[in-house]
């Protein structure tokens, strides 16, 4: 998998931290869904763009937030792509704006 990794110190409790990320990732147009396992949130649908999707895990003091896209139609797409360098740099920019928001919002 490769996914970008980002850390938000956090001295919030884990249900304040969901609410407070949950809202942002609403306004930004991301739904939850479950994908192999995983709760994340997604935005797109990669027949026009990108897929970009963000996973949150919550540890006392730590928020970490996983984030990635995707090119191509659902499954058929091409494998995740880190948040870094060149290709898809339009959806790359976004998920990475939206990250930022919930890291400035939580810590």
């Amino acid at each position: 998998m490769a996914r970008s990794i980002f850390h938000a110190a956090t001295t919030l409790l884990e249900d304040d931290v969901y609410k407070i990320a949950t809202e942002i990732l609403v306004n930004d147009g991301y739904h939850q869904i479950d994908r192999n396992g995983e709760t994340v949130w997604k935005k797109g649908t990669g027949a026009m763009t990108a897929m970009h999707f963000i996973k949150l895990e919550y540890f006392p003091n730590d928020l970490v937030i996983s984030g990635w896209i995707q090119v191509g139609l659902g499954k058929a797409g091409f494998d995740e792509s880190d948040l870094t360098g060149i290709a898809a740099v339009i959806p790359k920019k976004s998920t990475v704006k939206t990250i930022q928001k919930i890291r400035k919002a939580v810590m």
